[in-house]
């Protein structure tokens, strides 16, 4: 399982790419190369390429959230569990805003919404994407 959470932040001192590239060079002893690579490509899949050299303190709360969402994403794990959305997407409909990330044709295996009760409402509890 990845998590995209508001209690895992980024390093404010890096970049979003560097958040990114983070994982496979010390979780798969990727090179560095290689690493700026993945999270470069990933940030590209997601449409949001422009965010790389953006800095957690410089970023919006929509960017930051995909900085966060491709660190979890780059593990390549079949489940992904977004906690409380609502507390990192204030600054979009971040229901719609996670759907059309979900649908992205390069998005593999199981979202999961985990958020207070009074926001069930606002979209499903589970997103498949294609």
């Amino acid at each position: 399982m990845a998590r995209v959470a508001p209690d895992l932040p980024l390093r404010a001192n890096l970049s979003a790419l560097d958040n990114i590239a983070l994982i496979p060079l010390y979780q798969r002893h990727y090179s560095a190369a290689e690493s700026n690579r993945q999270a470069r490509q990933l940030l590209e899949q997601l449409g949001h390429a422009d965010i790389a050299l953006l800095r957690d303190p410089d970023m919006t709360a929509a960017q930051r959230f995909i900085a966060k969402l491709a660190r979890a994403l780059i593990l390549k794990r079949p489940r992904l569990v977004i906690d409380h959305p609502g507390a990192m997407l204030y600054d979009v409909p971040y229901p719609d805003f996670i759907r059309q990330l979900a649908a992205q044709e390069e998005m593999a295996g199981i979202w999961e919404i985990y958020d207070f009760s009074w926001n069930q409402t606002l979209y499903n509890q589970t997103l498949h994407p294609e």
